[in-house]
């Protein structure tokens, strides 16, 4: 007799709870229950963080097919164009549907949807909500979220590991092992299929426009389990985050407002991105942030200059209200005088192997949002892409896992007999937290070469025993946990940036040459 599906979903941004809501809708009739599992609440996700928007067609001049190709060609060669045009061609379904659950999108005097234009898009087709787009799609999925009797939000757990049974070709996986975090009990929570949907790495620099849970947890699962990885070299660095070096974090200036007419100057006031690419500063990501690296680098100064005054006080307002907000809390106003703007480590391209229905080579383990390589962004990720793939390959992954089977019992969900002390971070974990985001920022950064990259791996393999020597001597802090993860994504990373043979994307080696008779080569 078939009993009830049981999914672990781990991670609480919009591609986990956009899969949760969709397996509820298509398997809820057999019991379905979905634990979602998270060390942080979901307003404190990548995905809330999100300004831009949702990149999807809606005007009658614009068409998914130009969608597509220019999702190619930013991603210079290395998509897969079956994901890229499924992902594409819902776009517009994606938002009728948010639409239809209440999500406040602008509009213009006609009540018709605004679309703003971004990097690497030749029509303007990104739907938005102000500057806080991700803050609103978050809203929506979590007000359904907490409404459905199926689905069970647990935000004080952090996932430590996947659970796996068999051997060979007959190995699936069967659960995850959990660290309540309020208590310390370390549990073994078996299910049916197991999704990961943890978001980014952008922690592991020490500059990134990422929310401090973004430590990588899922990729760094999936590499202890033995998972395939794809992309991993292509670390998109967003060209404009705020240079403010008292802060304790970054803060991202959205690239709409570059769409919206804002221009990069360099520090004497002349054009930044004038003659350096056809769509100037609206060139590709990859582009517009390694020529602010040079223009830093030869003129040595920590920033450029963001003109943002161009665009006009009233449209600025009504447009980016959280970005005035943020910089007039700080001392700085965009209406009367430029940002200072610098890149920073913003989107993680690659990370777990998965098909289009974001399914692994692991039987029964699932991978969404920004920890999965999906192949949709290839070698660098064109502008809020990353929310549409967030709504839809969740669409997939729910109908495969709603046919799966249920059949026998799953072992009992229990607590293991140890249980840690959650502590604070010690002096060390921190100084070793920091080598590492420093290492990563120079060495696997914007701009590589060949020496620093090894240089990069074997220092990696140092902070691997020094936090394994943390480890053995018995600290127990969510800083370590997230410390152990942020190692082993950033081996990943530098081990794939090593093995990459050319120049491309996200990925730019000074030692290679640039991927050559590519149509990206001359759009990014």
């Amino acid at each position: 007799m078939n009993r009830p599906l049981e999914v672990v979903v781990v991670g609480s941004g919009v591609a986990g709870m956009a899969f949760a809501l969709r397996l509820y809708a298509l398997a809820g009739q057999r019991g379905a229950h979905i634990a979602m599992l998270s060390k942080a609440v979901p307003e404190q996700s990548n995905s809330h963080a999100a300004q831009g928007g949702v990149a999807a067609v809606i005007h009658p001049a614009d068409s998914w097919q130009q969608h597509r190709d220019d999702t190619l060609a930013v991603g210079a060669g290395r998509c897969d164009p079956a994901v890229v045009e499924r992902v594409v061609r819902e776009g517009p379904a994606c938002i009728r549907e948010l639409l239809e659950q209440g999500a406040r999108f602008d509009t213009d005097g006609q009540g018709q949807l605004e679309a703003a234009r971004e990097g690497g898009h030749r029509r303007a087709r990104v739907v938005h909500k102000g500057d806080s787009t991700g803050a609103e799609l978050v809203r929506v999925l979590l007000e359904q979220v907490k409404r459905t009797p199926g689905i069970q939000l647990d935000t004080t757990h952090l996932v430590m590991d996947l659970l796996t049974d068999g051997e060979g070709e007959s190995r699936r996986c069967c659960g995850v092992r959990t660290l309540d975090l309020a208590t310390g009990t370390i549990s073994l929570l078996h299910a049916d299929a197991v999704v990961l949907a943890t978001g980014g790495a952008g922690r592991i620099y020490r500059h990134t426009t990422n929310p401090p849970g973004a430590t990588g947890g899922g990729v760094a699962m999936a590499i202890r389990a033995g998972v395939p990885l794809r992309d991993m070299a292509f670390v998109q660095f967003h060209p404009t985050a705020l240079y403010a070096p008292d802060r304790p974090s970054t803060f991202l200036i959205s690239e709409a407002v570059r769409g919206a007419g804002a221009v990069l100057l360099r520090h004497d006031g002349s054009r930044l991105m004038e003659g350096k690419h056809p769509m100037a500063d609206l060139a590709p990501r990859n582009i517009v942030a390694r020529a602010i690296h040079a223009e830093m680098q030869a003129a040595k100064v920590p920033h450029v200059w963001l003109d943002t005054t161009r665009i006009g006080p009233e449209r600025f307002q009504r447009e980016f209200p959280m970005i005035l907000e943020h910089c007039r809390s700080i001392g700085m106003d965009p209406l009367h005088a430029p940002l200072p703007v610098m890149p920073a480590a913003h989107y993680l391209c690659g990370g777990i192997c998965t098909d289009g229905d974001g399914r692994t080579e692991l039987p029964g383990l699932y991978a969404l949002g920004e920890c999965a390589g999906s192949g949709l962004h290839g070698a660098d990720r064109l502008a809020s892409n990353s929310l549409l793939e967030a709504l839809v390959i969740p669409r997939y992954a729910a109908a495969h896992v709603a046919l799966l089977p249920a059949t026998g019992e799953l072992p009992p969900s229990a607590p293991e007999k140890d249980r840690y002390r959650i502590t604070a971070p010690s002096t060390e974990t921190t100084t070793l937290r920091d080598r590492l985001r420093t290492l990563m920022m120079e060495q696997v950064g914007i701009v590589r070469d060949d020496a620093g990259l090894h240089l990069a791996s074997h220092e990696l393999r140092k902070l691997e025993l020094a936090t394994g020597a943390v480890w053995d001597g018995g600290e127990r802090s969510l800083e370590l946990f997230e410390l152990r993860n942020m190692v082993r994504v950033a081996q990943a990373i530098c081990a794939q940036a090593i093995a990459e043979p050319v120049s491309v994307g996200a990925h730019y080696n000074r030692d290679h040459r640039a991927q050559s008779r590519m149509r990206s080569a001359d759009v990014g």
